[in-house]
């Protein structure tokens, strides 16, 4: 019996395991004990790094965009990810809508609807416009482009490379064995290969905490929006949102029916969404969201190549680049590890094609309506309005889309909507991302084992406890410097991730391409 138990142990409890989930613990800890020295520090290295290698942050979407629609109009189109007679598991719609769930649905809410506002104030594309038109649109073009097709160029090129892998050559889930298989039996192949694996699931860890963090927060902001919630209870009531999300996790990652489980919530996610999109464009400014629409479409086909070049060498402020485009696509490399291996694990049946085009499409639409839809609304509200949302955006950003909904029939309703959307949000998010780290420490790389899952599930949430308690008692900067670590932390993985980029073309050329 005991042998028994102990092997069992070993299987969920392994050494790369072990290991990573130390490492996060005691960055969490630092995050708790002293936020604003981890913060003060991450954001120095960040801006040593960004100075001497942010341009390669910049055209790292660029590269992604271009070997997309490469393999898509070439023969290696047609790959089926799982061999040639492969089924998909789940419909486009569904494929999608998981992806979109798991990925960037949660900071559309949070992030997406300020951007605008930030880039109005921020951005020299903005502050330095002959007019108010002209920083407008050019505004609305920058939230566009940091949410854009280039973060689904990255996700999609991460998750074909580790699909293509892990069908194609039977390598286990883990992005380092990538490197293993491309590059042989070189020296420096093994230290790479095993450091990059520990890396990429704390750097996982540490972003799903972070946004499970700041997402918490903001279902608290849309419940006292909804009930006035006395102060007395209010402090507290984070910590119960987080308890909620915490259950609503652990079932959905242990469950035997999860891929089931996640393939209907991502649907209903996004149903959520669209209704939400719908309602804003009926109750909201109608004619002004249409316009934005169209207007929005001009400015991202004008910058779709020129902004991911575009350094801002010679404007007032040079280093709004590395502090704000650079840091915004390495958050989104911070995702990679994790996003690679769910997108791998739910790919199996589609095309090479499928994932060029498919991703760089569809959400991409979506996310343009939504942009016009309420970060335009509170564009509108700071250039001619009142400027109160704008004021949100600044000093109260888990605020700002419940203060668009006020500006909209029944707010109260809308808002109970957005704290379900979010919870699903988060659920998703959370759930893909403790699956995808349960395979990534499975000492064979494949089995995402419930137990494993769980634990996965609870550490993330401890963290992002002690960011919110930090928090509670100075400041928002305990939940910004686990931020800023998971964005620290994916500096080195960027060269991982281009290391895995050059080992798929690699193997490509060397794989018999289909006739």
């Amino acid at each position: 019996m005991d042998s028994k138990s102990s092997v069992k142990k070993q299987k969920i409890f392994t050494p790369i395991f072990l290991l990573s989930a130390l490492i996060t613990g005691v960055f969490s800890v630092f995050s708790l004990i002293s936020p604003d020295t981890l913060s003060n520090n991450m954001t120095f290295i960040q801006s040593l790094f960004a100075t001497q290698y942010g341009w390669v942050a910049m055209i790292i979407p660029v590269f992604c965009m271009m070997l997309l629609v490469v393999l898509g109009i070439s023969r290696y189109g047609n790959i089926v990810i799982g061999g040639e007679n492969a089924k998909a598991e789940y419909s486009i719609f569904s494929w999608i809508s998981m992806l979109f769930t798991a990925s960037i649905g949660i900071g559309i809410i949070y992030f997406g609807v300020n951007e605008p506002i930030y880039a109005y104030i921020l951005s020299p594309a903005s502050t330095q416009a002959p007019s108010v038109m002209e920083a407008a649109r050019e505004a609305m073009g920058t939230a566009l482009y940091h949410w854009g097709v280039s973060v689904w160029a990255i996700f999609s090129v991460a998750g074909l490379v580790m699909a293509y892998f892990v069908s194609k050559h039977k390598i286990r889930y883990l992005p380092g064995d990538v490197i293993e298989k491309s590059f042989g039996k070189r020296k420096w192949v093994p230290i790479t290969k095993s450091f990059m694996n520990i890396l990429a699931v704390v750097c996982s860890a540490m972003t799903i905490a972070a946004t499970l963090g700041l997402g918490s927060v903001q279902i608290t902001t849309g419940m006292n929006q909804v009930i006035n919630i006395d102060n007395s209870y209010s402090t507290i009531l984070p910590y119960l949102v987080l308890i909620l999300l915490l259950i609503v996790c652990l079932f959905a990652s242990t469950t035997k029916t999860v891929g089931k489980g996640m393939d209907i919530i991502g649907r209903w996610n996004v149903y959520l969404a669209i209704f939400m999109l719908a309602f804003a464009m009926f109750f909201g400014p109608t004619r002004y969201i249409l316009n934005q629409v169209v207007q929005l479409l001009g400015t991202f086909i004008d910058q779709l190549i020129p902004r991911n070049f575009d350094m801002f060498l010679f404007s007032l402020d040079p280093t709004y680049s590395t502090t704000w485009d650079v840091a915004n696509n390495m958050w989104w490399i911070s995702w990679t590890p994790f996003m690679g291996v769910f997108i791998a694990s739910i790919s199996k049946g589609r095309t090479i094609r499928q994932f060029a085009f498919t991703t760089m499409t569809i959400p991409v639409i979506f996310m343009l309506l939504w942009h016009a839809a309420f970060g335009g609304v509170a564009l509108l509200d700071k250039v001619l309005g009142t400027g109160k949302i704008a004021q949100f955006a600044l000093e109260n950003p888990d605020m700002t889309f419940f203060a668009i909904l006020q500006t909209m029939p029944w707010p109260k309703l809308t808002a109970i909507a957005t704290i379900i959307l979010l919870i699903m949000f988060i659920s998703t998010t959370v759930t893909s991302a403790a699956l995808s780290l349960a395979r990534m420490t499975d000492i064979e790389g494949k089995e995402a084992a419930p137990v494993r899952s769980a634990v996965w599930v609870i550490l993330m949430t401890v963290i992002a406890l002690t960011g919110i308690f930090a928090t509670t008692l100075g400041g928002n900067e305990a939940l910004n410097s686990i931020k800023s670590l998971a964005t620290t932390l994916s500096y080195p993985y960027l060269f991982f991730f281009i290391l895995m980029i050059t080992g798929f073309i690699k193997q490509l050329m060397k794989d018999k391409p289909p006739v």
